[in-house]
């Protein structure tokens, strides 16, 4: 018959970290200020900062303080949050404009000037806060089809993805942490062979995961 073995607090090892991964605790999630102080003194600091942030939306301090418990506990066994809670979660005060939600999902990208441009803005938000996106394109009218209003042939979804990846390029770089986006493409869209064969030619859209639908 199988038994549980409950390890005594005496037997228990702390595993000594890694030198690289102090280097990333320390460049990704370590709080620091503008001018470059280091908030979270050690990476304790950031598991107890992590844990009061997600035990504060309970009701009451009672519960708050159960759940501050719970929560640093698992965290200093191996727990690891997604990395912008990780990065992000109780620290408002020095980064007011991040969030706390690793991935997202675009709205409709609608088929205008108009449309394609307003999620190009949304989604550079969207990044800046150091929140992943994802698109669908092929909402988008393939490439060669007349616009009306414009008198001209489109140039298709793969150019104007084009814009994304370059924003996304931009965005990341400023921030200090690479952008993440996915495009998904319906493989009905007369233009699905350019959508899979793209990021073989050296360079492009790389700051995206395709995927067909």
């Amino acid at each position: 018959m199988l038994k549980a073995v409950k390890m005594s607090h005496e037997t228990e090892k702390e595993v000594p970290m890694q030198s690289v991964s102090l280097d990333i605790w320390d460049k990704k999630y370590r709080l620091k200020t503008k001018q470059g102080e280091c908030l979270d003194k050690t990476m304790d600091d950031t598991y107890r900062r992590v844990a009061r942030a997600l035990a504060d939306a309970e009701d009451t301090e009672e519960k708050r303080a159960l759940w501050y418990e719970k929560f640093v506990w698992a965290l200093r066994r191996g727990a690891i949050p997604a990395g912008r809670i990780t990065s992000n979660a109780g620290a408002l005060e020095h980064k007011p404009a991040t969030s706390t939600i690793n991935c997202t999902v675009s709205g409709t990208v609608e088929d205008s000037m108009d449309g394609i441009l307003e999620k190009v803005h949304e989604a550079g938000l969207t990044l800046k806060a150091g929140c992943g996106i994802g698109y669908e394109f092929s909402t988008l009218r393939p490439k060669g089809a007349f616009v009306a209003g414009a008198g001209a042939y489109t140039s298709g979804p793969l150019s104007f993805m084009d814009i994304y990846d370059k924003m996304c390029f931009t965005v990341s770089s400023a921030g200090g942490r690479r952008g993440a986006q996915m495009a998904t493409f319906d493989i009905s869209h007369p233009d699905v062979t350019d959508f899979i064969k793209a990021k073989r030619e050296a360079g492009r859209l790389r700051q995206f995961n395709l995927s067909c639908l």
